[in-house]
């Protein structure tokens, strides 16, 4: 219990460093409503795997207005009553004012709720859709096990469930995702994880939100007080639209991160690394 009051203190501390600087970003849970291009309800492979395959026909229900669909998809063996789950969130990425989808791709290990995931993102065209994921066939889903999903993985692996924090001043949408109790990722990639789409590299980039006066310390020092905006679906009331920060996940991160015998510690080269920032305060 010491060793994680440690680790709150010093996390509580460094919360305070950072509020300092948000006000200049203009933060806000406030983000603007995207625009989808005409056409572009949900992209092209999954209407026609609503056509053709029963167990995806909930997706042709899709509207322009629906910001968060779920639902069934592959079975993990037959008669297991194991199936996939496909979450899709809308929202809009690389910030250009265009609707599009963040793909998060469940995949169940066990009946006790163990899983795993892969991420995919389809940015809204005017011709289409401009997908950026692992390598899958057209006519297959975007799930783990089909094309090199397993290769790929650690490329398009970002979170489960994706908050927003906007940035009004530089009109910039950052993404708050973690992997929660139960995922296979949640000791490799501990802790809430701070996204903002690189325009270079056409893919979200990870920051580090442990280093003083950044930005990624300003959105999570926010994320912190207020929570971040999440995608949902049309029945949900105003106070679930806000994904809420869990001191739990942090504490985890900041455990994981001092113990020189974790996934990250032992096997840096495979997992997160350990913010060098972060690392300093364990050395204390």
């Amino acid at each position: 219990m010491k060793k994680i009051t440690c680790y709150l203190n010093f996390a509580l501390l460094a919360s305070s460093n950072m509020l300092a600087h948000a006000d200049t970003m203009r933060l806000t849970t406030a983000v603007p409503k995207c625009s989808a291009f005409p056409g572009t309800t949900i992209p092209e492979k999954y209407k026609k795997l609503a056509t053709k395959n029963k167990g995806y026909r909930w997706l042709a229900k899709t509207n322009v207005d629906d910001d968060r669909i779920s639902g069934n998809g592959s079975e993990r063996a037959d008669g297991s009553s194991m199936y996939d789950t496909l979450d899709f969130f809308r929202l809009d990425i690389n910030n250009d004012g265009k609707c599009d989808w963040y793909l998060n791709a469940s995949t169940p290990l066990s009946t006790g709720g163990d899983s795993d995931s892969i991420n995919t993102i389809y940015l809204g065209q005017p011709n289409g859709w401009s997908r950026i994921g692992a390598a899958v066939p057209d006519d297959k889903p975007d799930e783990l096990g089909f094309g090199s999903t397993i290769a790929d993985q650690k490329r398009y692996l970002f979170g489960e469930e994706p908050g927003i924090v906007h940035d009004a001043s530089g009109n910039t949408n950052y993404l708050v995702t973690a992997f929660f109790d139960r995922h296979d990722q949640r000791s490799r990639k501990p802790g809430y994880r701070i996204f903002v789409w690189d325009q270079d590299k056409k893919n979200l980039r990870l920051l580090d939100k442990w280093q003083p006066g950044s930005k990624a310390a300003d959105v999570y020092a926010f994320f912190k007080r207020h929570g971040a905006y999440s995608p949902s679906t049309k029945d949900t009331k105003a106070e679930g639209t806000i994904l809420t920060f869990d001191p739990d996940v942090e504490a985890f991160e900041l455990e994981q991160a001092c113990d020189p015998d974790s996934p990250q510690r032992s096997f840096p080269e495979s997992n997160d690394p350990v913010s060098p920032y972060l690392l300093k305060q364990c050395k204390r």
